[in-house]
């Protein structure tokens, strides 16, 4: 068995490092995040890097990568400027991933080669006020009327909808659960359509909003997948959740590859009784836990990625990498916290920004126990 990096994907990891540090030195990042301001100019950057067509075919003008290249592109974003990761998420998930899995031959021919070019921006709207982990019990309603449908509802928690172009919508059209449910391709522009940023304690800059719905007109062309898709919106769900699950990993396992660096290079630098507090056994030991549990967080997510690639089962080892990864992420912004003292707890530090940015991650995308249940079902219990 060998899962390790291919020569183009270590390449692909240099040139996103060297891109991390040249244009998002930490004075940009705590700019974006004091502002709260969307990276609008980096992710232009990052899209004159071809980058946004990582897992586009080829033959719709991407690079035809598989989820390793992107997992690798969004780890190294997220040791720099988690948001910016997220805002890529944008494009390369709710955009490149959603169309080429899902979309019909016509919607790909009109969005991927755009979307492999940075011009178009995609946001997925699902979560509503009553309808979290619990997302088979979405309200949203698409009406058919004339030949169109017209959708009535409001969702929360939708990141980049203030920005995107499309957000695909997942809307009630029939009475059954699961089987009910359909996807749109709701373009922002459309009368009714409207959003509310929402005020979040970490990734700020990610534009989470409230979105709502009021009549919305949507042709019948633009149910993802075409027409003949109308109540498949939770199959076609269910096909990116491994993808979801390994990109959030891959956030996680840069944050907290940030957070521990941050850490490490102060214990070096901070002196009490005279010597750096990295001498200490106690802080030591701490900065060893941390930095193996990451490297295990890693080899996990990488493994799971790989057994993905290779089209094999692996709900189980995805929802495992979700949660652990994030856990331990989590874990080791807070003990990078703890070492910096009193330092760490005041905002000109930026060990709290690591700290506030890896909260949600144990939340969106199926939250650590949701990860829990399904893995649990995979063990048979």
């Amino acid at each position: 068995m060998d899962y390790s990096f291919t020569e183009e994907q270590n390449m692909l990891r240099d040139m996103v490092r060297k891109f991390t540090q040249a244009e998002i030195p930490p004075e940009v990042a705590r700019e974006i995040d004091e502002q709260d301001r969307f990276p609008r100019e980096l992710l232009a950057k990052l899209s004159e890097l071809g980058i946004m067509g990582i897992n586009v075919p080829e033959e719709y003008g991407g690079q035809g990568g598989n989820i390793v290249d992107e997992m690798i592109l969004f780890e190294e974003i997220s040791r720099a400027l988690p948001v910016l990761a997220w805002a890529a998420g944008n494009i390369i998930l709710y955009g490149n991933e959603i169309i080429k899995t899902n979309g019909s031959e016509e919607q790909k021919k009109k969005y991927l080669p755009r979307l492999a070019k940075g011009e178009v921006i995609f946001a997925y709207a699902l979560t509503e006020p009553n309808a979290g982990s619990d997302a088979a019990s979405i309200r949203t309603k698409a009406e058919l009327r004339d030949g169109r449908y017209i959708i009535n509802g409001s969702k929360i928690f939708i990141t980049g909808a203030g920005v995107s172009d499309i957000v695909v919508t997942n809307a009630r059209t029939a009475e059954p659960r699961f089987g009910g449910i359909t996807d749109f391709l709701v373009e922002t522009s459309s009368k009714g359509f409207s959003t509310r940023p929402i005020k979040d304690l970490g990734y700020r800059g990610s534009n989470t909003c409230e979105v709502y719905y009021d009549d919305v007109e949507v042709p019948l062309e633009n149910i993802l997948g075409g027409p003949e898709c109308l109540n498949h919106g939770w199959k076609q769900m269910m096909r990116l959740l491994n993808t979801e699950r390994l990109l959030l990993s891959a956030c996680a396992l840069g944050i907290g590859q940030g957070a521990f660096e941050y850490a490490l290079n102060y214990a070096k630098q901070r002196e009490q009784f005279g010597k750096p507090i990295g001498t200490f056994q106690v802080i030591q030991h701490k900065l060893v836990d941390m930095a193996t549990e990451l490297e295990a967080a890693r080899r996990l997510a990488y493994y799971a990625a790989w057994k993905e690639t290779q089209r094999m089962e692996c709900v189980k080892e995805t929802s495992m990498s979700k949660y652990f990864c994030s856990e331990v992420a989590k874990k080791i912004a807070l003990n990078g916290v703890q070492i910096l003292g009193g330092y760490g707890y005041t905002m000109e530090y930026d060990a709290q920004r690591y700290l506030r940015d890896v909260l949600v991650l144990s939340i969106g995308g199926g939250t650590t126990q949701i990860q829990k249940n399904i893995i649990g079902k995979q063990l048979g219990l």
